[in-house]
């Protein structure tokens, strides 16, 4: 019987353990404790904020810290003084720093240099991007323990962020304040405010809605406010008081497209359906959105007309047949059509609406002066509307083309209003 002969070992061998496997403890305790020190020896008597600032940034540029592992920890330093604990305090064990963002005046002036020096260690050490959203999430979220100077102070620091634009999320950071209950008590009004004060006051509304986009917040203005205030006369009413009036714009503007865009939905439903919904449904809905949502004049009859083109099936169709088509829809809602451009200046706007749809149609291109004839005949674009349209109020879309294209009908309106004058005579 055989035995399996035994391998030679090597007596006392140590083996390594690899690098990697070691589990070092976490200890942001003593890495605060290493920042605050550094800080604090680098400050030089009283030359200024930025300068000690600028000689504690280079001291823990030369110092062997482990920023990678306690990012967070080091921006909880320079924002509260300390560690942060849950609720957004300070923990008790441990330095503290003195000169920080929540110890500082609650001013642009007094805080921007602080977040130039989140700039400079950013810039050298990208990876704390993440650290940084982090401890701001961490602020944001402890808004309502903090008092009404302190909020100020990080809605500013907030804002110089991502106006230096240190290449943190707006949607990483920005939706942790919409929590109801800070809502509900105003809290997270208050910093919005503050917020989008001092972010306007370096940049613009354009960049702002930017912001706001990408956090996806753009068309959530109203929730910022507690449920009892949530109208569009107190957001008005709030932002112009305090200065914000190009917010209090966009935000009008914002909300009447949301409303058109709400018209032609429901228009659309009535027009596309099978069997098609009475024309004096299609008034009466027009009528009621437009009055309730104070809705611009001149929009209501682009959107009307825009539904009664697409709401045709134009694939495959030739010219005659197109026009038909349009001369029909015409014909069908034509209450609808005269009720909303009851005005000069309402025809003058449709007239000049058909224009670039067709120019901005290849099937209806070289139709357009049918159409505008088929308007006419219908008495739903005067003669002296078509003739402003052709010597000034033209669009420059295929402007050419369409004076071009429309002369031999006005001068068959010329040559009628010549044999009505002979008539008269």
């Amino acid at each position: 019987m055989s035995t399996k002969e035994e391998r030679p070992t090597l007596a006392g061998a140590q083996i390594k353990t690899r690098k990697r496997n070691i589990a070092v403890p976490l200890d942001p305790g003593s890495f605060a404790d290493a920042v605050i020190t550094i800080c604090e020896d680098a400050k030089e008597g009283d030359d200024g904020l930025e300068k000690n600032l600028g000689a504690a940034v280079k001291g823990l540029e030369s110092a062997n810290l482990d920023f990678s592992r306690y990012g967070d920890t080091l921006f909880e330093v320079l924002f509260a003084g300390g560690r942060m604990a849950a609720g957004g305090n300070v923990v008790g064990e441990g330095k503290k720093l003195e000169f920080n963002v929540m110890a500082s005046e609650p001013n642009r002036d007094s805080i921007l240099p602080y977040v130039k020096v989140f700039q400079t260690l950013i810039r050298r050490r990208p990876f704390l991007i993440k650290a940084l959203e982090n401890t701001l999430v961490k602020l944001l979220k402890s808004l309502d323990f903090y008092e009404e100077a302190t909020r100020v102070k990080l809605a500013i620091a907030t804002a110089r962020i991502f106006a230096v634009k240190l290449g943190c999320l707006p949607d990483r950071v920005l939706p942790s304040l919409m929590n109801d209950r800070m809502v509900a008590k105003g809290t997270i009004l208050q910093f919005v405010t503050e917020f989008f004060k001092d972010f306007l006051a370096t940049d613009t509304i354009d960049d702002l809605v930017l912001l706001l986009r990408k956090a996806k917040l753009d068309n959530r203005l109203l929730d910022f406010f507690p449920p009892q205030k949530r109208t569009l006369q107190e957001l008005d009413a709030h932002f112009k008081s305090v200065g914000l009036d190009k917010l209090v714009e966009y935000n009008s503007k914002k909300v009447a497209e949301t409303h058109l865009e709400e018209l032609n939905s429901g228009l659309v439903e009535l027009v596309t359906a099978d069997p098609p919904h009475p024309v004096a449904d299609c008034v009466a809905m027009v009528k009621a959105k437009k009055q309730e949502w104070e809705l611009p004049d001149t929009e209501v009859i682009k959107i009307i007309w825009t539904v009664l083109i697409d709401g045709l099936n134009l694939v495959g169709k030739n010219a005659q047949q197109i026009t038909g088509a349009v001369l029909k829809q015409v014909r069908t809602y034509k209450a609808l059509l005269t009720t909303f451009a009851a005005t000069a200046r309402l025809e003058a706007a449709l007239i000049v609406h058909v224009q670039v749809a067709c120019y901005e149609d290849s099937k209806l291109l070289k139709l357009f002066s049918d159409i505008v004839r088929i308007l006419y005949d219908n008495d739903i674009l005067a003669e002296d509307t078509i003739k402003w349209w052709y010597t000034k109020g033209s669009h420059p879309k295929g402007r050419g083309v369409f004076l071009r294209d429309i002369e031999p009908f006005i001068k068959w309106l010329d040559e009628a209003e010549e044999d009505e004058d002979d008539e008269e005579e």
